[in-house]
């Protein structure tokens, strides 16, 4: 019995170890318009509506630059123009493996214009 046991911890713990996915990102939507097609980290995460969250999770890594993620947030708003994204920086960014991270997505508007950012959750 005591064989199976530590067995099954061996098989456990080495297939978290391969096959990770142990960071959850929550993403709060603080920017007060409904956004369209979110994608965070290149993956399709779909419409996140003003005020309100969306959870993705089985992640295996998250690139960081700070305390925010290194990509910029990807999301369409109705009637208003997204410029081209700047290329992100990768100075000083580095892999997480592990986590739960908490992120507010906000915007900068200038006319009609506007571009997405983060900021860690308070």
């Amino acid at each position: 019995m005591l064989k199976v046991i530590l067995y099954s911890v061996i098989i456990v713990f080495s297939s978290s170890l391969t096959f990770g996915q142990n960071i959850s990102v929550i993403t709060f939507n603080k920017t007060g318009y409904d956004l369209d097609s979110v994608s965070f980290n290149h993956q399709y995460l779909g419409d996140i509506p003003k005020d309100s969250s969306l959870v993705l999770s089985n992640l295996n890594e998250i690139v960081m630059q700070g305390d925010v993620p290194l990509h910029r947030p990807f999301g369409s708003i109705d009637g208003k123009i997204r410029p081209l994204n700047l290329l992100e920086c990768g100075t000083k960014s580095m892999k997480k493996y592990e986590g739960v991270f908490m992120f507010d997505i906000l915007i900068y508007e200038t006319g009609n214009e506007y571009r997405l950012y983060w900021r860690k959750h308070e």
